[in-house]
């Protein structure tokens, strides 16, 4: 009997550790992960003109619940600010660019990109998204 009360025992405490592993893992998990937030136009302006750290987090809200379509030319700058990028059918506003601060590996650059009618009216806005791999100097 007391056998069987020892091997209950050690069942029940392996299972609670195990669960405890799991919550600690998907709690930390959860904390790595950028926070998608709200769009806001402070949130979207914030940086130091060569780099925009909060523009990755709110991008997505802005292009699911903003109507970006059918603005006039004024009305994004209005909303977005200056693009990074100017051509004469579209802006460009970077996102993201790790080019310059990782020192190996891949880098990742990604932009949003507006699209405009001769009559500046906005037709499409899609993001643009690479990744570069380094090359391997030749010895």
């Amino acid at each position: 009997m007391a056998l069987l009360a020892l091997t209950y025992n050690y069942s029940m405490v392996k299972r609670s550790l195990f669960q405890i592993l799991i919550i600690s893992i998907l709690f930390l998990g959860l904390a790595g992960c950028h926070q998608k937030q709200k769009f806001s136009r402070e949130k979207w302006a914030y940086g130091d003109g060569l780099s925009f750290p909060q523009r990755d987090d709110v991008v997505d809200d802005l292009l699911k619940n903003h109507h970006l379509k059918g603005l006039t030319y004024r009305q994004l700058v209005d909303t977005l600010g200056e693009a990074q990028g100017k051509d004469s059918l579209q802006l460009s506003y970077e996102i993201l660019d790790t080019r310059y601060t990782r020192h190996s590996g891949s880098s990742e650059v990604k932009n949003l990109i507006i699209y405009f009618s001769k009559d500046s009216v906005v037709v499409k806005a899609d993001i643009d998204d690479h990744i570069y791999k380094e090359e391997k100097k030749k010895k």
